[in-house]
């Protein structure tokens, strides 16, 4: 299996937080997660609204989550939205030179 970063990403056990009052439950994060780490449960705040619940046990700390969240609801400790679009931009560049996309040495994006 091909994994993106594999060298770049911290190497650390660390699991997403959630900031209930900028979660809306657009469930974005849901769909996306790659281990399933995230369910929408109802949230005990706010009657008749939804909230993301976080397995730890599931989550592996990538990050996709806190890159797709569009009210930045979810975030890693220890990991800056900035460094997560580095990541980002080093996983779509090893996936183009991988699969030999690339113009001029760089990276078509």
């Amino acid at each position: 299996m091909f994994v993106v970063n594999e060298k770049e990403f911290p190497d650390s056990r660390v699991v997403a937080h959630l900031d209930r009052d900028r979660c809306d439950g657009c469930a974005i994060c849901v769909d996306i997660c790659p281990t399933g780490a995230l369910e929408l449960v109802n949230n005990k705040k706010r009657p008749g609204k939804k909230v993301i619940f976080i397995q730890a046990k599931k989550c592996h700390g990538c990050g996709v989550c806190e890159g797709a969240c569009p009210k930045e609801a979810i975030f890693i400790p220890g990991l800056s939205i900035s460094e997560l679009r580095s990541y980002v931009h080093k996983a779509i560049a090893e996936i183009y030179q991988e699969v030999g996309i690339g113009v001029c040495g760089q990276t078509p994006f």
